[in-house]
């Protein structure tokens, strides 16, 4: 005879059974017919129908290694170790170095990851236990006077209080949202927010009549607005409503809210005119359903492969029940904040064809500021996301962030860097080498074997003495990056379980809940499929998460003097060859090779907008009397322009009508059109021809 506990869970796995054929049977007729949607609940309750709570709000971080505070139980670590302050003024100083990423990540890289982080984690702070970071005497930004006092004050973390009471029993830190991918960045996760953001009206979200978010006053909200993080930069009625609390924290984040309310709304239209039975709570839920699905099919089949790399993920299996999909502790307050070393110093503002149509704002300026969307677009900010490169993955981090976060340092200023740090060691994390003990990873043994810069190692050295003291945080961005990838292994390893969990133990996974041509239309959906539905852009590289575009061509020998390059004319070596951008700044100098090749790429100053490729020096040096030069727009990722560069030869014997002998700067222009792969485009005077792939 069953006892009643497994007769509960005999009729708990037929439920599920019978709740999963009913997701796999949703194709395109079933979505569109009238009735209730098996899909997420707003506070994530319920996904695992026998683990009820995981993946809720207000669940416990899970931890990967075992917890290491100061006292074994909850005070923080790192007591041995220098202060994080100091830590960031030797590592983390990035100066105005201009690092860009060595696989040509644009910067929605980091951008699409804050909007993600939002969807999956909140660690709130408390009120009632103050920590504060040590500021080095003498410090340039925090204690420039000298007096050995200051501080960068923060507070802990809020923490279950039923831990933290000894060491069989260390703290544990809560995540105030829903860790599934279920887009509670835009819809809220607690039934109050997600209720006011909402018309009630054809299952869409409240937008404004310019098609940007609704602010957060008592006309919008006559019910109570919603909660919303500031630094008061503006009054909150001047802020913008979104799920999640931060949504104003910079405007490349309003943006990405924005867009995907309007693609709620767009896809809530749609549905509705193809069925009009429907209610509208059932559009609300299906467009609902189909913009989560989109947002996990983006990060999984575009995101996760710029950063990690493409074979970093196992191939989906489909739900398992028994998966725990938590955030860990690692995960959420080291390994993913690696997108803070990503950033760049300002935000610039592009139109549809890359040229810049606004003076840039620092990215500090940007903080909490979305009265910057009554002079600028959003377009214009998407398009520089696409078009700029992020800066590189490495310890090092932009003065914006590093000294001038949400405020100048002594008004509230703080320091990024020193935060993550701190914050690990608030929350008892295990040290570097311990971490890559419990995730399967071999410790490493000297500090060359975390990464081959010697400037780094000797830092690392003069900083912590041992291996065995890194900070999680630092240690992850200190390594040398997996092959194929823009993290190292540690933070690799990190990322990829925490995903692999977050797909695996999730029921209402997009590729377990639907089938068929619907599958299909969410599974090829690209992040730039939907900017363009919803802005005014139509000019964007298919995956806006790489920008890879590049000048190359040849300086050949024009002996007919007709600038085309013809079969007889051969390459020209030794000739010197510069990349000028639309400011006439040289970002670049080559060299041509032996068969007078030269070219340009992102890592050698290649941005969107008019440059300008001209021959200035024969391979004795001398300088020409006048450079032979052509202009050529860029205005996209995935671009190639070939730029053949004429140099007048005495003619032959029997001699072609001679042409021009030089080029100027009045030469028209070159505008190639780019395909996926790069197509090819050779210009000859004012003509174009394709001359391969």
């Amino acid at each position: 005879m069953k006892s009643p506990k497994q007769a509960r869970r005999k009729r708990a796995l037929k439920l599920e059974q019978l709740e999963r054929r009913e997701l796999m049977a949703v194709d395109i007729a079933g979505f569109l017919a009238s009735g209730p949607m098996p899909t997420y609940s707003i506070d994530g309750t319920g996904n695992n129908i026998s683990q009820l709570e995981w993946g809720s709000t207000n669940e416990k971080l899970i931890r990967l290694a075992n917890s290491e505070y100061g006292d074994g139980i909850s005070t923080p670590n790192g007591a041995d170790r220098p202060s994080p302050r100091e830590i960031s003024n030797v590592l983390a100083d990035q100066g105005d170095q201009d690092i860009i990423s060595d696989r040509n990540l644009s910067a929605f890289v980091y951008a699409w990851g804050q909007f993600i982080d939002h969807d999956l984690g909140l660690t709130e702070t408390g009120t009632t236990e103050p920590m504060a970071i040590s500021v080095p005497t003498g410090d340039p930004y925090f204690d420039p006077t000298g007096t050995g006092t200051k501080a960068i004050r923060t507070v802990r973390s809020l923490f279950d209080p039923a831990t933290g009471t000894s060491t069989s029993n260390p703290r544990e830190q809560i995540n105030s949202l829903t860790s599934w991918i279920d887009g509670s960045m835009i819809y809220g996760s607690d039934t109050k927010t997600a209720t006011a953001l909402r018309t009630m009206q054809g299952g869409k979200l409240k937008l404004a009549s310019d098609g940007m978010l609704p602010l957060n006053n008592a006309t919008n909200f006559p019910d109570g607005t919603v909660e919303i993080a500031n630094i008061q930069r503006l009054p909150d009625d001047q802020m913008f409503a979104t799920g999640d609390v931060r949504g104003n924290e910079n405007i490349e984040l309003t943006a990405l809210h924005t867009v995907f309310v309007r693609e709620h709304n767009r896809i809530a239209t749609r549905l509705a005119s193809q069925n009009p039975a429907l209610t509208d709570q059932e559009l609300y839920l299906k467009a609902r359903a189909m913009v989560v699905g989109e947002i996990q099919a983006i990060t999984f089949n575009e995101w996760l492969p710029a950063v990690l790399g493409p074979n970093a993920m196992a191939r989906y299996t489909g739900y398992n029940p028994r998966v725990n999909p938590g955030l860990s502790n690692e995960f959420s307050t080291a390994a993913f904040r690696f997108g803070h070393s990503l950033l760049g110093d300002d935000i610039e503002f592009l139109d549809n064809n890359g040229v810049e149509i606004s003076d840039p704002v620092s990215l500090s300026e940007a903080f909490f500021n979305p009265a910057i969307f009554k002079t600028e677009s959003i377009d214009s900010v998407f398009k520089y996301l696409a078009s700029d490169p992020a800066s590189e993955l490495d310890s090092k981090i932009v003065g914006s962030v590093r000294n001038f976060l949400f405020g100048a340092p002594g008004q509230g200023g703080l320091d990024l860097a020193s935060l993550n740090i701190q914050r690990g060691r608030d929350h008892g994390l295990a040290d570097y080498n311990d971490v890559r003990a419990a995730i399967g990873l071999p410790k490493v043994r000297s500090f060359a074997d975390i990464t081959r810069n010697k400037e780094t190692q000797a830092k690392l050295q003069t900083l912590y003495g041992s291996v065995d003291k890194i900070d999680l945080w630092v240690g992850v961005l200190a390594e040398d990056h997996a092959p194929g990838s823009s993290v190292g292994p540690t933070a690799q390893r990190i990322i990829a379980d925490q995903f692999s969990r977050l797909r695996a133990g999730d029921r209402f996974w997009y590729q377990n809940q639907f089938s068929g041509r619907l599958l299909r239309e969410i599974d090829s959906t690209k992040l730039s499929d939907v900017l363009k539905r919803n802005t005014e852009l139509t000019n964007l590289q298919s995956n806006v998460f790489v920008f890879d575009s590049r000048i190359e061509g040849s300086v050949f020998s024009d002996l007919n003097r007709d600038a085309r390059r013809d079969p007889r004319e051969a390459g020209l070596a030794g000739w010197t060859v510069e990349l000028v951008n639309s400011d006439n700044e040289v970002v670049s100098t080559q060299v041509t090779n032996r068969t007078g090749n030269y070219r340009f790429d992102v890592q050698s100053g290649v941005r969107t907008g008019r440059l300008e490729i001209r021959v200035t020096k024969d391979p004795s040096g001398v300088a020409l009397a006048t450079a032979v030069a052509r202009q050529v727009d860029i205005t996209r990722g995935n671009q190639l322009a070939r730029v053949d560069l004429p140099i007048a030869r005495p003619a032959r014997p029997t001699p072609t009508p001679a042409s021009t002998g030089s080029v100027s700067q009045a030469t028209p222009p070159i505008q190639p059109i780019d395909q996926s792969p790069f197509d090819v485009f050779a210009q000859v005077g004012d003509q174009r021809r394709r001359i391969g792939r």
